[in-house]
């Protein structure tokens, strides 16, 4: 009987609002629940997304601004090495430079030592020749004076002996001069 009594009007009645009061009581609770609980928690969530979102935008942004940084300081190292390279060159060229002037200068200077030496044995030649024909000229007027045995007033001898010997020496530096041997060289003697 106990099943039949289950049944009756009274324990349906029973059933129904105790059924109604939990529907109500579950509404009410969800009601609160959803003011006081839900609507933080999904507002909660939506601030942490946001928070997130925000938050992986500025990791991105930053992460740009380090790629970008990263390519500029890339571009400054290259164009620093080239900047090396251009003064490496450079400084090659300013050395070839320079080297060449250096020897140009030294080129210069030994042409110009070559010169005064080549004047400077002219000169001494001119000075030994002039030397040479006053001792000539000198053992000449001796040689002279002995042999006519009479003595000719000196300046007289002298202008006779330099006289014979400016036509001797003219004689001698025209075939030289020409490249043809002279009496000399051909072991041929005046006095022969």
């Amino acid at each position: 009987m106990p099943f039949v009594m289950m049944f009756s009007a009274e324990a349906l009645a029973n059933y129904a609002s105790s059924a109604v009061f939990t529907i109500i009581n579950l509404m009410v609770s969800f009601f609160i629940l959803h003011k006081f609980l839900f609507k933080p928690l999904l507002k909660l969530l939506r601030n942490r997304r946001e928070y997130v979102a925000s938050e992986l935008e500025e990791a991105d942004g930053k992460l740009k601004g380090a790629n970008e940084q990263i390519a500029e300081a890339e571009m400054r190292l290259h164009r620093s090495h080239q900047e090396a390279a251009d003064i490496i060159s450079n400084a090659r060229s300013q050395a070839e430079v320079q080297s060449e002037a250096i020897l140009s200068d030294a080129r210069k200077e030994a042409a110009a030592i070559l010169s005064r030496a080549d004047s400077d044995i002219a000169r001494m030649r001119v000075t030994m020749l002039n030397g040479i024909r006053d001792e000539v000229a000198d053992l000449a007027v001796a040689i002279a004076s002995k042999v006519i045995g009479k003595v000719m007033d000196e300046k007289r001898q002298r202008d006779l002996v330099e006289q014979f010997i400016d036509v001797e020496m003219a004689t001698r530096q025209t075939p030289e001069a020409a490249g043809e041997p002279t009496m000399a060289q051909n072991g041929v003697s005046e006095h022969a």
